[in-house]
């Protein structure tokens, strides 16, 4: 007599940590590449390898990160005595109806030699840009250039030039798979 209760008892208990279990699986969201939606404000939460960059308004460009913290990761990355000292966050130009495209640039010197690197944001949302681990970095590397610029194909960087043409001056571009900018950030 005393088993039938025990069994119902924990034919309960089942039934109660099934529906719990289904409950939670059931609100569970999907992450895509970059993040999840958040149900409550309706925006999208990075992951946490990505690192927010910077929030456009209708006025005002505002860095989530600081530029003095950009400049000090672009100079990690570069790792061989570049010195950068400008960061721009630019629009790629795209052709008509194509969504556009947002790089981070980080602009410097090495022994009085131009150099470039740009990296491809990606859009959280609300006019929040964020970089990811694995976004392309590409890297220009001058000679004899006072300046190189990024040439832009639909959104993409797809060559170089040189802001003079005069002989032996020309741009290199080299392209990465991937991005190490906040990676040994202190």
């Amino acid at each position: 007599m005393k088993l039938l209760p025990r069994l119902l008892g924990l034919g309960l208990l089942s039934l109660l940590v099934a529906l719990l279990t289904m409950a939670c699986e059931s609100t569970k969201s999907t992450s895509g590449e970059f993040g999840s939606p958040n149900r409550i404000k309706g925006e999208v939460i990075a992951k946490p390898e990505s690192r927010q960059i910077v929030h456009f308004t209708d006025t005002t460009t505002e860095y989530k990160t600081p530029r003095s913290e950009l400049a000090k990761a672009f100079i990690r990355q570069f790792n061989d005595g570049t010195v950068v000292d400008k960061i721009q966050v630019r629009k790629a130009p795209v052709d008509a109806g194509t969504v556009a495209t947002y790089y981070l640039i980080g602009l410097g010197l090495r022994g009085g030699m131009f150099r470039a690197m740009a990296l491809p944001l990606t859009s959280g949302g609300d006019n929040t840009f964020y970089l990811r681990p694995s976004a392309e970095r590409y890297t220009l590397i001058s000679t004899g250039c006072p300046a190189c610029f990024f040439n832009f194909e639909n959104g993409r960087i797809v060559g170089t030039s040189c802001s003079e043409s005069s002989p032996g001056s020309h741009c290199d571009l080299k392209v990465e798979p991937n991005n190490e900018l906040f990676a040994n950030a202190q």
